[in-house]
C-alpha cells in the first residue's frame, strides 16, 4: 500500500523538531538549513506553516528536470522523489515547478534537497511533538 506524507497545518507550534531530525538523519549534524522540511513563520499572524515535498501525484518536478540532466527520480518502493546528488547541476527549474514550495536549492552547492520519506520511516513524523505530520495511506487523511 502506497503511503504519503501528510500536514496538519493548523497543529504546527512552530517548534522545528522535525527540522533538525531530518537534518541530523540526512547530514548527521543539525543544521536546519540542510532539512527537507522547513517551518516558515508568518510573524504577522503567528501561524506556522511546513513545507514539505507532498509526493505529489503531478510530479512536476520530475518534469521540469532538463532532459539531458534528468536527476531526479521515484524511489520504486516508496514512491518518493529521489535526487541523484552526482547529476543535479543546481539550476532550480525543479524548485519553481514545484507548487507547493517542497524543493529548495541547498545553499552553498550544486545540488537541491526533497523529502525522500526517510526511505519509508520519516523522522519528522516520529518526532513530531504536537503531531502534524503523519506517515499514511495514500488517499486517507
Amino acid at each position: 500500500m502506497e503511503k504519503a506524507l501528510r500536514v496538519d497545518f493548523k497543529l504546527c507550534s512552530g517548534c522545528r523538531i522535525c527540522e533538525l531530525h531530518c537534518s541530523l538523519k540526512h547530514y548527521g549534524l543539525i543544521n536546519t538549513r540542510k532539512s527537507r522540511i522547513r517551518v516558515h513563520r508568518d510573524h504577522h499572524s503567528l501561524v506556522n506553516t511546513p513545507q514539505v515535498c507532498l509526493q505529489c501525484s503531478g510530479r512536476f518536478c520530475i518534469d521540469a528536470c532538463p532532459p539531458k540532466i534528468r536527476a531526479l527520480s521515484i524511489d520504486g518502493r516508496t514512491s518518493a522523489v529521489i535526487v541523484d546528488v552526482e547529476k543535479c547541476i543546481g539550476c532550480g527549474k525543479c524548485v519553481k515547478a514545484c507548487p507547493y514550495e517542497g524543493i529548495e536549492l541547498l545553499s552553498g552547492e550544486k545540488t537541491v534537497i526533497v523529502c525522500d520519506l526517510c526511505g519509508g520511516d520519516p523522522e519528522c513524523v516520529k518526532h513530531c511533538p504536537e503531531g502534524v505530520l503523519s506517515y499514511t495511506a495514500r488517499g486517507k487523511e
